[in-house]
């Protein structure tokens, strides 16, 4: 049986951009056209499902200064920060040190990740041990790196939220460990702070400046000069420490779940 025009409809459209792969997604009830972009991966439009083409193109086409200026930003940061493979011998930071993967046969059933001073130690099960463990990709171990990532993030940031805390006596309601692509913290009119728990992949100066600036917001639910100025009485420096954090915010990319 054929497809309804209404199926048809609210199918991924795919066509190319001057020399870029675009994807449209249709929605019910949209009135406007917004463009994402992100590394590595097509152009995607949302528009609702009346918007023509012509419209899209046209909408295109009068962001594409834009859109050439972020591919070319994007290209510069790959360069910068090139994908991480998950195999022996790869660096991969943890609390703001580099730490060389190394690929070790265990006992146990599952493969899980531990961290020594200067490795991180992919533990592979005997039975899926081959000659070539020592060589090959293992990218279906990103599943293990993630939950021994997180796992790690949750313990420290929870105990430094808990000094910090009784050092600024601003004490939370709750706190939760999230993974949010371009935030690393947030805290709620209900008192609520939000941590993202890839901030591990960072040194611990950078960690403490998160959780005092998220801190400071349970008494200045603004950046005012008075906020500012709370948060400096504890990190001295939190502008260099700003301007390290932006700089090297793409580290922690290799931990996003693959597609």
């Amino acid at each position: 049986m054929g497809k309804s025009f209404s199926d048809w409809m609210s199918d991924k459209e795919t066509f190319l951009f001057a020399k870029w792969p675009v994807e449209v997604h249709r929605r019910n009830f949209r009135r406007s056209v917004s463009i994402y972009l992100y590394p590595n991966k097509p152009i995607k439009v949302v528009a609702a499902k009346s918007t023509s083409q012509k419209v899209i193109t046209d909408f295109l086409m009068a962001k594409k200064d834009w859109i050439e200026k972020n591919f070319e930003k994007f290209s510069e940061l790959a360069e910068k920060f090139p994908e991480k493979k998950i195999k022996a011998y790869e660096n991969f930071p943890f609390l703001g040190k580099d730490r060389k993967l190394k690929v070790v046969i265990t006992l146990n059933k599952k493969a899980f990740v531990s961290v020594t001073e200067d490795n991180l130690l992919l533990h592979i099960p005997r039975n899926d041990w081959s000659a070539n463990s020592l060589i090959e990709e293992h990218p279906t171990a990103l599943t293990e790196i993630r939950h021994f990532y997180k796992r790690e993030a949750v313990q420290l940031l929870s105990e430094r939220i808990k000094y910090w805390a009784e050092q600024m006596n601003l004490h939370p309601a709750q706190v939760k460990f999230r993974e949010q692509r371009t935030r690393w913290g947030s805290c709620s009119s209900r008192k609520i702070i939000n941590l993202n728990w890839r901030l591990i992949v960072f040194n611990q100066e950078i960690i403490d400046y998160v959780i005092v600036h998220e801190l400071a917001h349970l008494q200045h639910m603004n950046h005012s000069d008075r906020f500012w100025s709370l948060v400096e009485r504890y990190v001295a420096d939190y502008k260099g420490i700003m301007k390290s954090l932006k700089e090297s915010q793409y580290l922690v990319e290799f931990l996003s779940e693959q597609n």
